[in-house]
């Protein structure tokens, strides 16, 4: 797949949702001329402006799948045995990542459509990609292993207060579930505080209380998804610079 610079945010404004997916890529990077970031990304729930969102969780019959159909390199389908059903394009926007044997290690590729996977065609799924594999995949006895990973945009909710999911960025209005719309992932926004977070301070997703960030502690894992220029306020919905991707 080739680079491309990213885009600046022109026919959707960041202050306007849609119920049809516009020409953007889902997870599709833009920036506003002052420098904020923003994700493309759909509602899978009702959103509130200045709270924080989370991804899909990964479907264990959809990962780490080993191949039965070789594919040579060059080619835009993999014939995938998932786990599981599926419907038609259910992956679409989202990623296959090779996880281990022939082509490991050579990136996420873009998923653009799939056939549905039935019980009929025991869980068989042809996957079509954004460009071509850049390696062969195997279905020898060191068979390639796939996984179908949702894109961190494709199905946004509300964080829950469950600090196991990704972060994906926090909405600048409130969001119909179904609707495109873009998620602000970096620069200064106006986040949702639980307790007070010191002046230059990380923040984490809170695990108490839903859509909103917390001090971050030494002791914590949980990757920060920002800092707080000012100490923020508890139940406001202070200044707070966004460091996601």
């Amino acid at each position: 797949m080739s680079l491309s610079a990213a885009m600046q945010i022109t026919d959707q404004d960041i202050y306007q949702q849609t119920s049809v997916k516009g020409a953007q890529l889902v997870g599709q990077l833009a920036q506003t001329a002052d420098g904020r970031t923003f994700r493309y990304a759909n509602a899978a729930g009702t959103l509130v402006a200045g709270r924080i969102t989370e991804a899909l969780a990964i479907t264990a019959n959809y990962a780490n799948r080993a191949l039965t159909t070789s594919a040579a390199a060059n080619q835009n389908q993999v014939t995938i045995v998932l786990g599981t059903t599926a419907t038609a394009d259910q992956f679409a926007g989202q990623y296959l990542v090779v996880n281990d044997n022939t082509g490991q290690g050579q990136g996420a590729y873009y998923i653009t459509g799939n056939t549905a996977a039935t019980a009929g065609n025991s869980n068989t799924t042809v996957v079509t990609l954004k460009g071509n594999l850049n390696v062969a995949v195997s279905s020898t006895a060191t068979a390639t292993d796939v996984t179908i990973i949702p894109n961190t945009y494709s199905a946004v909710i509300e964080h829950t207060a469950v600090i196991t999911l990704v972060t994906a960025g926090a909405p600048v209005i409130a969001v119909t579930s179904g609707n495109w719309h873009w998620q602000q992932t970096g620069g200064m926004a106006s986040i949702l505080s639980d307790g007070t977070i010191t002046k230059n301070a990380e923040g984490i997703p809170s695990d108490a209380t839903a859509g909103a960030v917390e001090i971050r502690v030494d002791a914590t894992v949980i990757k920060a998804v920002g800092y707080a220029p000012e100490a923020t306020t508890t139940t406001d919905y202070t200044p707070f610079v966004l460091t996601l991707y």
